[in-house]
Formats: structure tokens, sequence, C-alpha cells
């Protein structure tokens, strides 16, 4: 999807009907990768969905590039571990929200 469909989606998810999402950034998808094994364990122990072998998943981070900013966000490549420019109207990417509280 793109990363106003991700975004968008993240920020309407909601867990337990009261614990809002959001786009995770790239220092948490970082996080997300480094223990991704464990987190994959916990997915699937309490019913969640663990992370794939997908490629991209957006984040809320905008692309930079010399001190400028653009309408660019990065991906994270959870399978290889990298943070890459995503063409916010050319890339497809995934989403997957982070919980405001837990």
């Amino acid at each position: 999807m793109y990363w106003g469909d991700a975004n968008n989606r993240c920020q309407n998810y909601s867990f337990c009907g009261n614990l809002k999402g959001y786009l995770p950034s790239t220092d948490q998808f970082v996080t997300m990768y480094n223990n991704k094994s464990s987190l994959n364990s916990l997915l699937s122990t309490n019913g969640g969905t663990k992370f794939g072998e997908e490629y991209y998943y957006w984040s809320s981070t905008r692309y930079s590039y010399q001190g400028t900013t653009s309408d660019d966000y990065y991906v994270m490549d959870m399978v290889h571990g990298f943070v890459d420019r995503g063409w916010h109207d050319l890339t497809y990417g995934y989403a997957r929200p982070a919980l405001v509280d837990y």
C-alpha cells in the first residue's frame, strides 16, 4: 500500500477497544528487527500476526537528503535489516502499527 494508506491504517488501528496505534519510526523498526524472533514468538503465542518475510514496512520518519525533507518516507527492510528510501507515491509497503500505550 502507499504511505498515506499505511499511515491511515495505523492511526485508525485500535487494540482491545482502547489502545490506539501509530506508524512506527525507523528507530522503532530497527528495534523490532533486532528482536524479530522474540516478537514473532510472542505474537504467535498471543494470536497476533508475525512479521513475515515481507521486505518493506513504512515508517513515520520523513526521508531527508542534505538537510532537506521531501514527501517521501523511510521504509524498513524486515528481511535484511536495513532502512531505505520509500517513494510515497510509487513504492508499495506494508503497515505494522505500534501501540501508543501497552
